[in-house]
């Protein structure tokens, strides 16, 4: 049986052409012995395809949730490495996919690749989608012919960040809905009780305290001035915003995330794990390593490593080891340089990556319980106490009542 194939070999270049196997798996293999990489393969000699024009998507839902990035990965990964044509995988994809704004992604990266486009340049004009760690890692697979081993390895580091993501919000959630409850109570007893005690306390005719003054006044502004209020806190939110986007005040802000008590560590191990899973993971696709300090820089999303990474940088061009490197910055614990070096010495430095950011994944599950488990009875403590004192401002004229009388 005759195939028409469509190809791209070792140095990025396309190569069309046709050939003779008994089927389309024999087909694909045959090419692959030839170092080539199948992008398309049909039977019949139906023409080769010609490069088309980028195609616009239009707005249906921006959103693609790390899952569906996960289900992705891990199915073309699977396709590829059955023999399937990278056409074919992603046509596959985009029937599948039930997120209709990423199908129509999937389907103009398509006709980029068919087109001639490698994959990694496919992916790169989707940056919200595609981060730079996945565009670096295709690119790693396209240049070594591993595009399903590193796929697969990149599924694996989704996962586990998909699983660290949902503990971390499970451990937090309850914490969150019990302080949100406990303020609605403080503010439904402001707008709706405490007026009502107010006309009781005027006909009483006594001397309130300090304290039941101050929340009357409270639930006075509450409900006559509630839209000023709405202003002001809409004004600091969007400041605040605003000001994070600047990036004197991106740097002050991140590094106030690394100073904030109980929530600063936890943080730092989970920059930590993110650094070590994403190198090792570039390390052990072939990537040259100033190449995957760059992506890295990228991947951990936070102004001080970003600053670090990129004198981390310097330091490697002028021929200091990786772990001498991390040595020199303070935001690298003992251990990262000192495993990092041991993994230089043995040549098994991916290894070791990403054996300590498993580590550092369950030092964070650890340390986001322990947080949990903390944080919830302070939060409500502070809470309590805001509602003990609504309901002490309450109490306090009626027993001054009962002790005039």
């Amino acid at each position: 049986m005759k195939f028409t194939y469509t190809c791209k070999n070792k140095d990025g270049q396309l190569v069309q052409g046709e050939i003779e196997a008994p089927n389309e798996a024999a087909a694909t293999k045959a090419l692959q012995t030839q170092d080539l990489f199948v992008l398309e393969l049909s039977s019949g000699g139906g023409g080769l395809p010609g490069a088309t024009k980028e195609i616009k998507i239009p707005f249906i839902s921006n959103r693609v949730s790390l899952k569906d990035k996960i289900i992705f990965t891990q199915q073309l990964a699977m396709m590829i490495k059955a023999g399937l044509p990278l056409i074919d995988s992603f046509k596959a994809l985009e029937e599948q996919t039930e997120n209709k704004y990423f199908s129509k992604i999937i389907a103009a990266i398509t006709i980029d690749v068919k087109g001639g486009k490698s994959l990694s340049d496919s992916f790169n004009k989707y940056p919200k989608i595609f981060p730079p760690l996945y565009i670096s890692i295709a690119r790693s697979g396209e240049k070594s012919g591993k595009l399903d081993e590193v796929l697969g390895k990149l599924a694996e580091q989704l996962q586990k960040d998909y699983d660290l993501i949902t503990k971390i919000k499970a451990a937090i959630t309850y914490p969150i809905v019990v302080v949100v409850a406990l303020v609605a109570i403080v503010i439904i007893m402001l707008i709706f009780v405490v007026p009502e005690l107010k006309n009781i306390f005027n006909d009483m005719g006594v001397q309130l305290p300090l304290l039941t003054r101050i929340v009357l006044g409270t639930s006075d502004a509450l409900r006559n001035y509630w839209y000023i209020f709405l202003i002001i806190f809409t004004g600091i939110w969007l400041g605040v915003r605003f000001w994070k986007k600047t990036s004197a005040g991106r740097l002050t802000w991140d590094k106030f995330k690394l100073r904030i008590p109980l929530l600063g560590p936890l943080i730092k191990k989970i920059y930590i794990a993110r650094f070590a899973r994403t190198m090792g993971t570039l390390v052990a696709s072939g990537l040259p390593l100033l190449d995957i300090i760059d992506t890295v820089s990228g991947v951990v999303n936070n102004r001080v490593y970003e600053d670090a990474f990129k004198k981390i940088s310097k330091d490697i061009e002028n021929g200091l080891p990786l772990s001498e490197a991390l040595k020199k910055y303070h935001v690298f614990p003992a251990m990262v340089y000192h495993l990092v070096a041991v993994g230089e010495k043995s040549g098994k430095l991916d290894y070791i990556l990403l054996s300590m950011a498993d580590f550092f994944d369950k030092e964070v599950e650890a340390s986001t319980g322990n947080l949990a488990t903390l944080v919830e009875p302070i939060l409500i403590i502070i809470v309590g106490t805001g509602v003990g004192l609504v309901v002490a401002s309450v109490i306090m004229p009626i027993y001054s009542l009962v002790n005039a009388i």
